[in-house]
């Protein structure tokens, strides 16, 4: 039990002298009252119990208790002000020092080796701008194929569902047939697919070999106009061949140019 107190004691000490004032007041309580203290530990061997409380009594009998104290929390509120003005007088200078002097020192005696802190929380946030700026861009660009890739998919079945209408409906005005050409002629051309026929048809009876990567070349499959022929040892690149509907539709195309001009 008075291990206890005892142990509990010291904490409530100890947690109250860390306070400023608290501290503070002690502090200056010993100074002002260091002959007691010193005193009282340091009695003749003579000295009875008796006396050394004859001698306190003394003491406090030649300096008054309460003016004591007043004058102890008066001299702990100046020692605290004048610490606290020389702390933050402290602060300025090492303020100065850090955030103007010494950059200063550094760029002008070694600037190449040492980079000031300022520059480089500057070029760190001008990298974090310029990343955020290039994911944006990333993400835009994702955004625009999909749109462009949702767009051809979309032509792709207007002119295939136009192709089929036209196949269905294969009359003219007066009743009269249309020409199956004439109607793969019309819907290359609304495609916008007809010049690049034109010169893939040039392509193939030269053997070259085509990019199957090109949707444009799938759509002219789907039309009956070209077909596989074999591919190529590397790469993504294939040969083809003309239908019979190809051949004659090239004819047709050509035949066109030619009329034209």
């Amino acid at each position: 039990m008075i291990k206890e107190f005892l142990v509990s004691f010291g904490d409530n000490f100890r947690e109250k002298t860390r306070n400023p004032f608290l501290g503070t007041y002690i502090f200056i309580w010993f100074i002002r009252n260091w002959e007691l203290i010193y005193s009282l530990f340091n009695f003749d061997n003579s000295y009875k119990l008796k006396d050394k409380i004859e001698f306190i009594n003394g003491y406090y009998n030649t300096h008054s208790f309460t003016e004591g104290i007043l004058w102890n929390i008066a001299l702990t509120f100046l020692v605290l002000i004048i610490t606290y003005i020389v702390l933050n007088m402290a602060r300025v200078i090492i303020n100065i020092s850090e955030e103007q002097i010494k950059p200063w020192v550094y760029k002008n005696t070694d600037s190449k080796s040492i980079v000031l802190k300022s520059i480089h929380e500057q070029v760190r946030n001008d990298r974090d701008k310029l990343q955020l700026r290039l994911d944006q861009e990333r993400e835009s660009k994702s955004r625009l194929e999909v749109r462009i890739k949702s767009l051809e998919d979309e032509i792709f079945e207007a002119s295939k569902q136009k192709n089929e209408e036209a196949q269905k409906n294969k009359l003219d005005k007066n009743g009269n047939d249309l020409d199956e050409i004439e109607i793969l002629h019309d819907a290359l051309k609304s495609g916008d697919l007809l010049d690049f026929f034109r010169k893939l048809a040039v392509r193939i009876n030269k053997a070259e070999y085509i990019d199957k990567g090109d949707p444009r070349v799938d759509h002219l499959i789907s039309y009956g106009l070209i077909s596989h022929k074999d591919q190529a040892l590397s790469g993504g690149a294939d040969r083809y061949n003309l239908t019979e509907d190809g051949k004659k539709l090239f004819k047709r195309a050509r035949f066109g140019i030619n009329h034209t001009e």
